[in-house]
């Protein structure tokens, strides 16, 4: 009787070994795994995104349509990717992995990213109002309600309440202003129960619902709600202002988008022809506030050619790390500090106009 061929009793070995590591790559390439990969995402021109025009009966706008240079940078995240993609992600110096559940919250992934669009049309709506402000129009403003940017899922009001809700009745009393509520919730005990109508996320009508207050960490025997508020309010503007930013969400890019409404309403450069990247909230103080994420973004500009990025002051210091010299960093707190460093780069002045 002949011997078995050798390649036949080496396929006995190989193949099942094989045959393991066939099924192992498939199965990375199929299975959802409990993470979220974070890289640095896209520096987009954001003054082409902007148009502004007349409407009926308002004041007269010159747009200014001259201008790429501004940027506004994203940070790309992967939401419980595949296996194979988030080990990807680790082995990438450039991106980070971090456990989903802190990521979503008590979130769905499309509730998280139904947020997130939410809270990138609070931003715009606030960019508009600062820059046309700021260029003398009037803005009407009418506070709606109680708008929830997060809740604690520790307090027992998570059972009932989620972010992107908005309060609108508290006791029976409206509810208008974060104010009011606040006041609403002081006239109580930490474990009473509170009646409330929220408006859900995705909009239609007020919905009844009963939530049980904690107490605050900070001040015990106080009663809290354990949520983020944040006023929501209608705004009339005078002036028609679209920003299309397509699927991006989320507040972080409400002062580049209050910079490139200024440009488009005014004559000149305010970036002088430099490409300058810029990050950070808005608020209708003019204030800038915090984004996360902004060392990603700073090699997102980098990438770019973006020779300036306007950043947060509380995030200074990790952009100046990640940029290690290839970019120059510049933090600002204000509208006027963001415009200032633009001038100083060479940028054309914001011209004085009142309305």
């Amino acid at each position: 009787m002949k011997p078995a061929p050798r390649t036949s009793r080496l396929w006995l070995v190989t193949g099942p070994v094989l045959a393991l590591l066939t099924i192992a790559v498939v199965a990375l390439a199929i299975i959802r795994v409990p993470y979220v990969v974070i890289s640095p995402g896209s520096a987009r021109s954001v003054v082409p995104l902007v148009t502004v025009s007349q409407k009926p009966g308002g004041p007269e706008v010159e747009e200014d349509r001259s201008g790429d240079d501004l940027l506004y940078v994203t940070v790309s995240s992967k939401v419980e990717p595949s296996g194979i993609l988030a080990l990807a992600g680790w082995l990438d110096d450039k991106a980070e992995v971090v456990p989903s559940k802190p990521f979503l919250g008590q979130q769905s992934e499309d509730e998280n990213r139904a947020l997130n669009l939410a809270l990138m049309t609070n931003s715009q709506d606030k960019a508009k109002v600062v820059a046309l402000e700021r260029l003398g129009y009037e803005v009407g403003k009418t506070p709606t309600g109680a708008f929830l940017e997060d809740v604690d899922p520790s307090y027992p009001s998570a059972a009932v309440l989620k972010p992107g809700m908005t309060v609108v009745e508290a006791d029976g009393q409206r509810i208008r202003t974060t104010d009011e509520m606040v006041a609403a919730i002081q006239a109580h005990q930490p474990g009473d129960q509170m009646d409330l109508a929220v408006i859900p996320l995705e909009g239609g009508e007020a919905r009844d619902v009963t939530a049980t207050l904690g107490e605050r960490a900070d001040d015990p025997g106080v009663a809290a709600l354990g949520v983020s508020p944040v006023d929501r309010v209608a705004y009339t503007f005078p002036v028609d202002i679209r920003i299309d930013t397509g699927k991006v969400g989320g507040p972080s890019a409400g002062l580049a988008f209050t910079l490139a409404i200024l440009d488009r309403l005014t004559p000149g450069s305010l970036t002088g022809g430099d490409r300058m990247a810029v990050t950070g909230t808005i608020e209708l103080d003019g204030t800038v506030g915090p984004v996360g994420g902004v060392k990603h973004k700073t090699e997102a500009a980098i990438s770019e050619g973006a020779e300036v990025f306007l950043v947060p002051p509380e995030e200074y210091q990790e952009a100046v790390d990640a940029a290690d010299g290839r970019i120059q960093i510049e933090q600002v707190r204000t509208l006027d500090e963001a415009l200032a460093a633009l001038v100083e780069h060479g940028g054309d002045p914001l011209p004085d106009r009142q309305k």
